[in-house]
């Protein structure tokens, strides 16, 4: 709950303080190909706005297609010609919110549009191994996904209970959703696209949702191969 408080009031000061002598439109993307939200992040430069990316969680009470606004919209003739550039896109048609609907603010000159896929997958933010063997040492691994599509894996030894000297390694790569299936590319390795098992598990808070992802490479080279992630839904 303190995360959201601070993801809220950090996302109202940015726009708040931005958006009063340039027109900016802050654009969130859950769940889309990146390169199809670039191409309307270039239609909406080419409108004369600003545009900043925001990497954080749809409001839920927003429908996938969103335009927030500030009450008096300082271009309202912009509002239709955003949502035809949406609709050249292939983006469904927005609905509207206003101020401080889904705890978001905006000034009269600036506006949130928000896409989100909801036919596809949300990543966690992490995954963690929760079984994982290679050549006989114990490893220590997380996964972090990023919104912009961007994923890091982090990894350390063990043997025999202890943490191997300089074992520790940062990868950062590219990922690619598919539905409920997933493809990781690293330069040290690639994967094929992997299933991603939904499943319950039992917590110390009850039986939870969880979800399940066994690393394969393509070439049986990763780091992490064959080891189990598990992401649990509190």
């Amino acid at each position: 709950m303190l995360n959201h408080l601070k993801l809220t009031v950090f996302i109202t000061a940015i726009l708040l303080l931005t958006g009063c002598t340039n027109k900016t439109v802050y654009l969130f993307n859950n769940g889309y190909p990146q390169e199809s939200v670039d191409e309307v992040a270039v239609k909406l430069i080419n409108l004369g706005y600003d545009v900043e990316h925001v990497n954080a969680e749809i409001p839920a009470e927003f429908s996938d297609t969103a335009i927030a606004t500030h009450p008096v919209v300082a271009a309202p003739a912009d509002l239709p010609i955003i949502e035809n550039i949406l609709k050249e896109s292939e983006f469904p048609t927005p609905s509207y919110y206003q101020f401080a609907q889904g705890n978001h603010f905006y000034s009269a000159g600036s506006v949130g549009l928000y896409l989100r896929n909801g036919y596809q997958k949300i990543m966690p933010p992490i995954m963690g191994d929760i079984s994982c063997f290679v050549n006989g040492d114990s490893v220590d691994a997380t996964l972090e996904f990023r919104r912009s599509g961007e994923v890091i894996l982090e990894v350390e030894l063990y043997r025999e209970g202890k943490l191997l000297k300089n074992s520790y390694r940062k990868h950062t790569g590219k990922y690619t959703l598919i539905n409920n299936r997933i493809q990781l590319d690293f330069i040290e390795f690639k994967t094929d696209y992997l299933a991603i098992n939904e499943t319950k598990i039992q917590t110390y808070s009850g039986v939870k949702k969880a979800d399940h992802l066994v690393i394969k490479s393509q070439d049986n080279n990763s780091p992490i191969e064959n080891c189990l992630f598990e992401a649990v839904y509190y």
